[in-house]
């Protein structure tokens, strides 16, 4: 080989060790990068790159305070330097700023005398503005290389990406289809990509009215807009490695997370409350029927001050009577609840027991609170005829609401029961041990509850309000 092409060779391996290597690590496999928060906690993280912008900022600023919103802002350098106004009003209106470099270059081709100069001198003019120092960079497009990784390291830097992207540096009117985005991405603890400045001519006024539909649909999901999750995104990732007692738990629960992660975009379950994670699937055990005449609550003999009550409910109750009954059919859809692991982690090291049940109980009052939402403004949830999981957990889900039943004992349904079977020994301080402790053996139980009943239950009054006026129940 002649040792011109000899160079050539060294020059790209080197090259691709550099940038794409280091990329494919920090960015691609995430390795010590944050791109999401706390999975228990129903938060969302906006993050906005490119400004600040003279026009677009300003507008932004005051849509996020009419809904209470603080966001992230990874400003670009040169951008600082030309509107520090626009960087004090960001300051002032209490959000996080980052770094988003000083020329917004690819790292692959930033060679390492000019890393320092990208980040430092950035971090500079905005601890200038705002008086504080910065602690948060997103390199631009995400890109990486190993020299900068590892000033960022030692600079006490923190690298940080997004969970989803919504593509609103595009050309055209896509308003609507950021907005889409937006919402049928969401989930708790996501840190979500947008753009105040750059991308195509007059894009962020895409963004800006994207926001103005979304914000509001995203606040009636019960989402609250924060920057926990990427200023406790380090907290909640040392939270998910969890501690285990058993050396075989801790050896197995890495590789489970990685399944858990790969389970959750195969089949598209979302976190969306501390105990549950949600899927829509179709019913698949056969007709079951319920009374409208369940849901109305009987009264017993009352005073003359509530006799107009009394007569409301009789004739609720005559209503019911003349109701058809609720139905589930195979292939209606339903969403399933999936435990959240963590939580239940958790939760199965409070003792003593009784104590463990209570807490379960309310925690799951809670999150079927955030269900009942989500089955009503949620457009990935809102067609839904009700919910069902499988669970070893069970003991008063009845007093929530749920019909408990056993497994039917398919192949499938077998399967699955291993499947939890494998997840309480993984996650339970005790193992296997615990499943042949207590009352009784553990097994799964079969739980489920139509929308109607849900709704009945767990829509918040204010919610329900809100629902019937925009037609949506």
């Amino acid at each position: 080989m002649p040792i011109s092409w000899l160079i050539i060779l060294i020059l790209i391996v080197l090259f691709i060790l550099y940038g794409p290597f280091a990329d494919l690590l920090f960015h691609v496999w995430r390795i010590g990068t944050v791109t999401r928060g706390s999975e228990l906690s129903r938060e969302l993280a906006l993050t906005f790159d490119d400004g600040p912008d003279p026009v677009y900022t300003p507008e932004l600023l005051e849509l996020l305070a009419e809904h209470e919103a603080k966001a992230v802002f990874f400003l670009v350098g040169q951008k600082v330097r030309q509107y520090p106004d626009v960087v004090r009003m960001i300051h002032e209106h209490g959000h996080v700023i980052g770094n988003h470099t000083l020329n917004h270059r690819n790292f692959w081709f930033v060679p390492p005398w000019s890393v320092r100069k990208e980040i430092a001198v950035t971090n500079d003019a905005i601890a200038e503005i705002t008086g504080e120092p910065v602690v948060y960079v997103r390199p631009p497009w995400g890109r990486f290389n190993f020299w900068q990784r590892a000033y960022m390291r030692r600079a006490s830097l923190v690298p940080v990406l997004w969970t989803y992207a919504c593509k609103d540096w595009r050309k055209g009117d896509r308003s609507r289809a950021i907005e889409q985005i937006l919402l049928a991405k969401s989930r708790s603890g996501g840190i979500v990509l947008l753009h105040d400045s750059g991308g195509a001519p007059g894009a962020p006024r895409n963004t800006l009215e994207a926001l103005r539909h979304a914000l509001p649909r995203l606040k009636a999901m019960g989402f609250a807009m924060t920057v926990r999750p990427v200023t406790l995104a380090a907290e909640a990732e040392a939270r998910r490695k969890g501690s285990f007692p058993r050396l075989s738990q801790r050896l197995i629960h890495p590789i489970w997370r990685r399944w858990d992660q790969l389970f959750d975009v195969l089949y598209r379950v979302y976190p969306l409350s501390r105990l549950f994670r949600l899927s829509v699937t179709r019913w698949r055990f056969g007709r079951r029927m319920v009374s409208h005449l369940a849901e109305v609550p009987s009264r017993g003999p009352t005073p003359a001050a509530q006799r107009e009550a009394a007569a409301a409910s009789s004739a609720d109750r005559a209503d019911a009577l003349s109701a058809p009954p609720v139905i589930l059919e195979n292939g209606m859809p339903l969403v399933e609840l999936h435990l959240q692991n963590l939580a239940l982690q958790e939760l199965l090291k409070v003792s003593p027991p009784e104590k463990m049940a209570i807490r379960g109980l309310r925690e799951a009052r809670d999150s079927l609170r955030q269900v009942a939402l989500s089955m009503v403004f949620d457009e990935r949830f809102n067609q839904a005829q009700g919910v069902w999981g499988m669970t070893m957990i069970h003991r008063g889900m009845e007093n929530l609401g749920f019909h408990v039943e056993d497994v039917p004992p398919t192949l499938f349904n077998r399967w699955v029961t291993l499947v939890l079977t494998w997840i309480m020994i993984l996650y339970h301080p005790q193992g296997r041990s615990r499943l042949r402790q207590g009352l009784e053996e553990m097994h799964p139980r079969l739980m489920w509850m139509t929308r109607e009943e849900l709704l009945s239950r767990y829509l918040p009054d204010d919610a329900r309000q809100h629902a019937a006026e925009a037609g949506l129940l």
